[in-house]
């Protein structure tokens, strides 16, 4: 491993200290054990392998397996070692250095999560980040926008735009960053990120999809008006809900305490306590897909 990029990516991304600690001890583990040429070869094989997590997860768990380490904490140290070829890949696309340790900061949030559900420094979701090697996401204010196709197949039409299937977007996602999320920290992000595709765009306007569980309608009865879900809602014209049988993104509202039954589940938050009465009286979990279009002054919605 480079130990100056992993402190200097450390930095960057601002882990807490108790974090940088654990992951500097880790590394130590992972030289003494000499596992360090193989997680070096694990990050040359994750790129010549097309950013495939399924392929690198055995190297992985070797490598967690010899050092006597969460494959979790591997992970985290594997992807800060492989941020040193992407922060090159960045740069030679004109991307700024601020905005790639922006967008990398995600590590921050998902080592934060993982050390929340299952008390330990790393990430639990490494399936998310091949597109951070790929170069296909940005962090621009309060979101992040990946390069995608537009997915359905039906036409969405608003304010004299279509958008069809295979036409290029950008798909929005919502760290867990601690960031303000009402709608002026919003707008803000959009009009960021239209300053940053201007070129792209070449006139026209930001099309933007969100597949979240943020815009399931089913959700609105419970969220107070002045809710910042609610408000994020009405930024798009929600153009699919799915209802599911298990509250798969429960986590992220009632973090480790997630799979414990609904009367059971704390009542920590105001958000807690709305989703908790919400699945007792029998309500249903689900997710949104939305179009949001930003002309650069105004959302547009159908």
């Amino acid at each position: 491993m480079d130990k100056a990029f992993l402190e200097l990516s450390m930095e960057k991304i601002d882990l807490p200290a108790p974090c940088k600690g654990f992951l500097l001890h880790s590394a130590q583990a992972i030289a003494a054990a000499g596992a360090e040429a193989a997680l070096s070869g694990a990050v040359e094989f994750f790129y010549e392998h097309e950013f495939s997590i399924p392929l690198t997860t055995p190297l992985i768990e070797e490598i967690a397996g010899r050092s006597a380490l969460s494959p979790y904490t591997v992970w985290l140290l594997f992807f800060l070692e492989a941020a040193q070829t992407a922060r090159k890949d960045y740069l030679a696309q004109g991307i700024s250095e601020e905005i790639f340790w922006e967008t990398f900061s995600d590590l921050r949030f998902k080592a934060l999560e993982c050390q929340e559900i299952h008390q330990v420094w790393g990430t639990f979701v490494a399936f998310w980040y091949p597109i951070f090697y790929s170069c296909d996401i940005v962090k621009l204010g309060r979101l992040e926008f990946e390069n995608t196709r537009f997915p359905l197949d039906m036409p969405f039409e608003a304010g004299g735009v279509c958008v069809k299937k295979g036409d290029p977007v950008k798909s929005i996602h919502i760290p867990s960053s601690g960031e303000p999320f009402h709608r002026e920290a919003r707008l803000i992000s959009y009009r960021k990120a239209y300053d940053f595709f201007r070129e792209e765009l070449q006139g026209g306007p930001l099309v933007c999809i969100c597949h979240s569980w943020l815009l399931y309608p089913g959700y609105r009865p419970l969220l107070p008006k002045n809710s910042n879900i609610l408000s994020f809602q009405k930024d798009f014209s929600i153009v699919r809900e799915t209802k599911e049988e298990k509250f798969d993104d429960g986590w992220r509202v009632f973090g480790a305490d997630c799979e414990k039954p609904f009367a059971e589940l704390p009542e920590n938050t105001s958000l807690q306590k709305a989703f908790k009465r919400h699945f007792l009286s029998g309500g249903s979990a689900g997710e949104g897909i939305g179009v949001l279009i930003f002309d650069g002054e105004k959302l547009i919605t159908a």
